[in-house]
């Protein structure tokens, strides 16, 4: 298994949290290295929301089935991407924000770890990219407040250069398939 992550979250750890961007290319690594994050969280005694599309909610919940008792198994909370982002009926990133706060404030007055994995999936992205960018800083703003580690996944080929652009600006760590780096302190 790929300990990218794991290795990134035990540095987050000892900070405030972090936001990190991960352009993926390739399918498997993305799935593995969700794997790791949320096997990461779960076992430093955190909870993770994990939101994601229904194809690789089913694989991910059958996968983490053989790695986590069912009380572990219990602190991932699977939540649909489109749900999620469109919980409004159309994107609006406060809508987002507030939806992502009412859901993770139970455990943040648990004083439990968070971490958060969201795949991030448009249709026609053009129209879309001040909106994601808007998002992206508020959710920057929340979770380092918050002391969250979180997970923004687009991929790659699909997301275009001006939005690339502006999310590396959103972010403290770029991630790909196979390596990280940090963009900013």
């Amino acid at each position: 298994m790929n300990d990218i992550l794991v290795d990134l979250i035990d540095d987050l750890k000892k900070s405030n949290g972090g936001h990190i961007l991960y352009q993926y290319d390739q399918l498997d690594c993305y799935l593995q290295n969700a794997t790791s994050f949320i096997l990461a969280g779960v076992r430093n005694g955190g909870h993770v929301m994990y939101v994601e599309n229904d194809r690789n909610l089913l694989h991910m919940k059958k996968k983490l089935g053989k790695h986590l008792s069912s009380a572990e198994l219990a602190r991932v909370h699977f939540v649909n991407n489109f749900d999620f982002y469109y919980s409004n009926g159309d994107f609006n990133p406060d809508t987002v924000i507030n939806y992502f706060r009412k859901t993770l404030q139970p455990h943040l007055d648990s004083g439990k770890a968070i971490y958060t994995w969201g795949l991030v999936e448009w249709g026609n992205v053009e129209e879309y990219i001040p909106k994601v960018e808007e998002y992206e800083k508020k959710l920057d703003k929340f979770r380092a407040d918050k002391g969250i580690i979180s997970v923004c996944a687009y991929h790659n080929g699909n997301t275009p250069d001006d939005l690339k652009e502006r999310l590396v600006r959103c972010h403290s760590v770029l991630v790909t398939d196979h390596e990280y780096k940090y963009l900013k302190n």
